[in-house]
C-alpha cells in the first residue's frame, strides 16, 4: 500500500533504482542502467511490482518485517494471494500485450492489491 498511495516518490525511486542497477551488473545490461536514469514516478511504482515478482533477493527483503525497509508490514495470507495473481495474470498480461499501458498496469496492481 505504501508503494502505490504513499506519494513518497523519492523512497520508492531510490529502492527500485538500487535493485535495477544491481540486476544490470549482474546481467550486464546497460538497458536496465539506462531504464534507473530516468525520472518516472509511476514507472518505478510498476517496476516495485515487477521486481518483487522476477527477483527473489527484493521479494524476500521487501516482505522480511525484521529488515527494517521502511515498508509497513504485510499479512503473510494477503502477500501469498496478491504475488500468485500478479505473477500468473497481471504481470504476463503486460509482458505480452504491448498495447497495455503503466497507468493500466498500476490500476490492477492497486485493485488486486486491495483484493487480496
Amino acid at each position: 500500500m505504501y508503494v502505490l498511495y504513499s506519494g513518497d516518490q523519492i523512497f520508492v525511486q531510490d529502492m527500485v533504482r538500487k535493485v535495477l542497477l544491481e540486476v544490470a551488473d549482474e546481467q550486464r545490461c546497460d538497458e536496465l542502467r539506462a531504464l534507473a536514469e530516468r525520472d518516472s514516478p509511476q514507472m518505478y511504482r510498476c517496476l516495485f511490482f515487477l521486481l518483487l515478482d522476477f527477483h527473489a533477493r527484493f521479494r524476500y527483503w521487501v516482505l522480511d518485517e525484521r529488515q527494517g525497509t521502511g515498508l509497513q508490514p504485510v499479512c503473510p495470507f494477503k502477500a501469498v494471494r496478491f504475488l500468485k495473481h500478479l505473477r500468473a495474470h497481471i504481470i504476463p498480461r503486460f509482458l505480452v500485450n504491448e498495447t497495455v499501458r503503466l497507468d493500466e498496469l498500476e490500476r490492477e496492481i492497486k485493485v488486486e492489491y486491495v483484493r487480496s
